[in-house]
This record gives C-alpha cells, structure tokens and sequence, in this order.
C-alpha cells in the first residue's frame, strides 16, 4: 500500500469566511488519518481567492471520498474541486 497526495481547491462563501476554514482544515485531515502537507491562497478573479490545498494520506478504498465529505462540511465553504492527484 502507498500513498497518494492530492490537490483540493476550496471555494470560500466569502472572503470573511477564509480564517475560520484554515482553522477547521488541519483537525478534519487529521480525523481521517491524513496529513495537511501545506495551504495557500490563490487569487480567482475580481479579489476573489480560493484555498489550493495539498493533502498526503494512505490509498486506502473510501478514505478520499471520507476526506471530501469532512472538508466540505467545513462552514463557510461553497465547494471543493479535487485538482490533481498522484502516487509518491
């Protein structure tokens, strides 16, 4: 068994609501047996950002779809894209 790192890009409901998201992020990831590699801030368009997120976990059958669920429950976020995905 592996593991697999992917990329989420985490759509906000306001820009207000970016704080209270970075906080949740790292105790979701770690509640599935994941790890938050690192987080940033990408600019949209018209001031709007969203948050690009790198998560490492184990390629286990479910847990990918287990993470998704934990991170857009999150309040405060609109949606959440998988953006890339690959084996390390």
């Amino acid at each position: 068994m592996g593991e697999v790192a992917m990329i989420y890009r985490i759509m906000p409901e306001s820009p207000e609501s970016m704080d209270s998201i970075k906080k949740e992020l790292e105790e979701r990831v770690k509640s599935v047996g994941a790890e938050l590699n690192r987080v940033d801030e990408k600019p949209i368009a018209f001031g709007l950002k969203a948050l690009e997120v790198a998560i490492i976990m184990d390629d286990k059958s479910g847990k990918s779809g287990e993470l998704e669920e934990k991170l857009s429950s999150i309040p405060g976020v609109q949606s959440l894209e998988l953006v890339d995905m690959s084996l390390i």
